[in-house]
């Protein structure tokens, strides 16, 4: 099995490392991490969480996420951090991330069985908005903890510019809702 399994803006270090970062929108390249698995950001609540958990529970290796750097526009850090204290709700088909606050915090494209074993299996560090390699490199080197049993293997389809087009009818819903409410 080829390791990452998505593609993505991220490096990959040593992939014996227990350890994940996601530097939301701030980049990456110049904090001069290490002794990390896959380091790379994300700035959508919704395909840009999926490719995470994928590439995450895609190598046995890995049982901490921090999630650290500038949060994006999209709120993908604030939604990520919501994801691990809330899990998701099922509604009309569609799961979205209870309490996140970003405009489209669905994950749809990857099996409920991925994001349950990602919310039961994965610790995820809030340290959203921390822009300090230092502190965060300390965090790094504190994870420790046991390996997962297994990888687990999840696909899902490419994203592209029109990809969130399919939740169009969700966005109008939501905002009739949030004016007849006001």
């Amino acid at each position: 099995m080829e390791w990452p399994l998505t593609s993505g803006d991220y490096i990959i270090g040593d992939t014996n490392s227990s350890v994940a970062v996601v530097t939301l929108a701030s980049d990456y390249t110049a904090w001069e991490l290490k002794n990390y698995a896959i380091c790379g950001t994300c700035f959508s609540e919704n395909f840009g969480i999926e490719k995470i958990i994928v590439n995450v529970l895609a190598n046995p290796n890995i049982h901490c996420l921090i999630v650290c750097g500038e949060d994006s526009g999209h709120l993908a850090g604030q939604s990520l951090i919501a994801l691990a204290e809330n899990g998701v709700s099922t509604m009309a088909g569609s799961r979205k991330i209870a309490g996140s606050n970003a405009s489209l915090p669905y994950l749809n494209e990857i099996p409920m069985t991925a994001i349950s074993r990602f919310l039961r299996e994965i610790k995820v560090v809030d340290l959203v908005g921390n822009k300090d390699p230092v502190a965060i490199q300390k965090v790094i080197d504190s994870c420790t903890g046991p390996k997962r049993i297994e990888a687990q293997i999840v696909s899902m389809p490419e994203v592209d510019e029109d990809s969130w087009r399919k939740y169009e009818q969700l966005i109008k819903q939501n905002v009739m809702s949030k004016i007849k409410r006001g």
